[in-house]
């Protein structure tokens, strides 16, 4: 895409710039300059094809001078376009009104019309048209033509069988001819002065068809020669970039994934370091964690062996003898001597039951008083235990965060030792911390290693990619696409050139290319030492002489045929009468001889006639594939049209507007010049885009390309205008190519803007 359009000296504008988008509008009232950047524009994309001879570059010349000077900045990494000259100005230029552009190097002829037959057909033949002109030469009746030879023949053998018939009856009759004999000598000298009179007239019509012939045939080999030099020049152009005929993008691809590959491998080995590292700074946040706990469990340890010792010494104090009652069963036994005393008493009723009874009684109250003191030996009393670890536990508050247990002595026990148990299992885990810690340092340290390796071929593999580029003259991939996509073009170009030189020798009769280029070097020295010079244009000229040629040679063969007839009337005037029937058989022999040559002529003519009709229907075979290709091209157009006119419908039967119609919604088919001047222009913008797009088809698909409109919309009213307009945004976003258009509408801007269009607006003053 072109950027901008840099204008130092062209004009009259003088270090000035227009900055340019995908979809530029560039407006100004006249005089403000339009003219003069579409003239820039066409200086700069076709300079390649700038020939200061001919007429687009001598007017160019004429207005802005030799030194004039337009730049063209690229966008980055696009490849810049480039134009010839006729192509531009024809195919990629729309200029408002044109429907077949007039280029003045044509001399009238519609060169887009021709680059679409270019594109459609066969080397820009049209077999059509040679079908029906064979067609035409194996079945006219005109003058000079074969089927008249072949009339004329078939009334000639018709007399000359009459003739002869009446030779043979003239056997049988003497006729005395001698008064006849002068009248005959004298017709037969007038019959003689007027076809010398007439061949002389032929001969003189030969030498100018000669002459004129000879020039067509000189223009034909110029062409060919220009053939053969545009394929010599394609070759070298191809030649070279031969370097970029072997695709290397899977080998780059491949250099590529190495490289990537080999990134990934170091960017892992990165990670998997920066991991091993955070494992390191953990661990060793971890011994710093594991011995300071470690140093505040041996304070705590030291305290609680303190408070241990002097528990173990508490609780090894000797024991004391402790006397306790049994109540239940003192009274127990109190209980059960009242009862057996009273029984016994009860039961006697006497004195010895009664002393019974008492007796019962005091042993009751011995025993129960006796056998209810229980003696033990016991420690410290459990006030004493609390008393005891209630001091203790005073002496712990200094850590109020772990209150000292004063249940008993052996929860106070255990309590004390878990610090001590604790703070060796501290001590352990520090040591074990340690050693793990000197273990990852080594991992750490390999790590650190694979890492420099890894990155190291990493940048080896980058290296690599690099070296290729410069090996292939390349910076990137973009530029060594764009120089395999160059090679690609230049490749199908120097074929298409080859194909049409090998038809162009083909239709010379040569068997290739060699043979085709010796007989147009030594053609063309023959006609240059003759002195002839190449003539175009003249096949009317060339056909009226040809025409004339016949006409005067069947006026010389039938003043021929009469002379013949005069002289075969005087010879055998003599014959009869100096020699009665002696001449009559040689009269015979030559009418029949007569007869014989004009049966063999009008064979020849036979045979040529059908090889007229046979080759026509050779080109009436080829004609079907042109037919198919018009009517690929009124679908193309009728499906760019319909985005305006939903109902259209277009056809084609040639390229030019005259060969052009279009159905509207009504059904009624129109020829192109019977529409509306807006609803042409509609049609004819459709088929423009058609072919610019068929123009830049190629194999490897459609190729980047730009279109230049200047005034494309004077002629249409708004509804058109807007019809147009989404013609081109449609053409636009369909293809991607740049589109530029030049115009004093100020509103344009805002409609195109209004379509979805992404517009660059550029406005032009007039410059005093």
């Amino acid at each position: 895409m072109i950027r901008r359009l840099e204008l130092p000296d062209f004009g009259k504008f003088r270090k000035t710039g227009l900055d340019l988008g995908p979809f530029t509008i560039i407006t100004g009232p006249n005089e403000a300059g339009k003219t003069t950047v579409f003239d820039a524009l066409f200086d700069a994309l076709c300079a390649e094809s700038r020939h200061e001879g001919r007429p687009l570059w001598k007017n160019l010349a004429a207005r802005y001078g030799a030194l004039r000077k337009a730049e063209l900045v690229w966008e980055e990494g696009a490849a810049p376009l480039a134009f010839g000259d006729n192509e531009f100005v024809e195919i990629f230029a729309i200029r408002g009104g044109e429907l077949g552009v007039q280029h003045p190097e044509n001399k009238g002829a519609s060169a887009w019309a021709q680059a679409a037959e270019n594109a459609l057909l066969n080397a820009g033949l049209n077999p059509e048209l040679l079908a029906a002109e064979l067609d035409d030469k194996a079945a006219s009746f005109r003058k000079g033509s074969v089927q008249a030879g072949m009339k004329r023949l078939r009334e000639a053998i018709k007399d000359h069988e009459q003739a002869i018939a009446g030779l043979k009856a003239e056997r049988d009759q003497v006729l005395a001819g001698a008064a006849e004999a002068p009248r005959l000598e004298a017709e037969k000298k007038e019959k003689e002065a007027g076809l010398a009179a007439k061949n002389a007239e032929v001969k003189a019509k030969e030498q100018a068809l000669e002459k004129l012939s000879a020039s067509v045939r000189r223009a034909a080999v110029m062409a060919g020669l220009t053939a053969l030099r545009e394929l010599k020049e394609a070759r070298e152009a191809a030649e070279e970039m031969e370097s970029f005929a072997a695709d290397g993008t899977a080998q780059y691809r491949a250099l590529q994934q190495a490289q990537r590959d080999a990134e990934k491998l170091a960017a892992g080995a990165a990670a998997a370091l920066a991991e091993k590292r955070a494992t390191v700074t953990a661990a060793a946040a971890a011994i710093d964690q594991l011995s300071g706990k470690a140093a505040l469990l041996k304070l705590k340890s030291a305290r609680a062996a303190g408070l241990a010792e002097r528990l173990g010494k508490f609780a090894s104090e000797p024991e004391k003898i402790s006397l306790t009652v049994d109540a239940k069963l003192r009274y127990g036994v109190w209980a059960g001597g009242v009862l057996l005393a009273a029984f016994v008493a009860y039961s006697g009723r006497g004195t010895a039951a009664y002393a019974a009874a008492a007796a019962i009684l005091a042993a009751a109250g011995w025993a129960g008083f006796k056998f209810s003191i229980i003696r033990a030996l016991v420690g410290h009393s459990q006030e004493e235990t609390a008393a005891f670890l209630a001091g203790l536990a005073g002496e712990w508050e200094a850590d109020p965060k772990e209150p000292f247990p004063v249940k008993d002595l052996e929860t106070a026990r255990a309590f004390l030792a878990r610090y001590g148990a604790e703070y060796e299992a501290a001590v352990r885990a520090s040591g074990d911390k340690t050693a793990e810690l000197g273990t990852l340092q080594v991992v750490v340290t390999t790590a650190e290693k694979n890492r420099d390796e890894l990155t190291k071929a990493a940048g080896d593999a980058a290296g690599t990619v690099a070296a290729w580029f410069k090996e292939h003259g390349c910076q990137n991939e973009d530029e060594y696409q764009s120089k395999t996509a160059e090679y690609k073009k230049r490749a199908a170009r120097a074929a298409d050139r080859e194909q049409r030189v090998l038809a162009l020798a083909g239709g010379s009769g040569c068997a290739g290319e060699e043979e085709f280029k010796d007989k147009l070097f030594a053609e063309n020295g023959d006609l240059e030492r003759r002195g002839v010079l190449p003539a175009q244009g003249v096949d009317q000229e060339l056909a009226g002489l040809k025409s004339e040629l016949a006409r005067l040679g069947g006026e010389a063969r039938g003043l021929e045929a009469a002379l013949n007839k005069v002289n075969a009337a005087l010879q055998t005037n003599l014959a009869v009468s100096g020699a009665r029937l002696g001449g009559l058989p040689e009269r015979l022999n030559q009418a029949e001889t007569v007869l014989e040559a004009d049966k063999q002529e009008l064979a020849d003519l036979e045979l040529q006639a059908g090889a007229y009709a046979l080759a026509a229907g050779v080109f009436k075979t080829l004609a079907k594939t042109s037919v198919m290709a018009f009517a690929a091209l009124g679908k193309e157009v009728t499906e760019t049209l319909r985005a305006v006119l939903p109902e259209a419908h277009a056809e084609f039967r040639g390229f030019e507007a005259a060969g052009a119609a279009v159905t509207d919604a009504s059904g009624i088919t129109r020829p192109v010049r019977s529409l509306s001047s807006g609803m042409r222009d509609l049609f004819m913008l459709a088929a423009r885009l058609t072919i610019a797009r068929r123009a830049r088809l190629g194999p490897e698909g459609l190729a980047p390309g730009l279109l230049v409109l200047d005034e494309p919309f004077y002629t249409l009213d708004a509804k058109r205008e807007r019809a147009a307009l989404r013609l081109i945004g449609n053409f636009h976003r369909s293809t991607g190519w740049q589109v530029i258009i030049l115009t004093k509408d100020p509103a344009l801007a805002g409609a195109a803007a209004a379509e979805g269009l992404p517009v660059t607006e550029a406005e032009l003053t007039p410059l005093s």
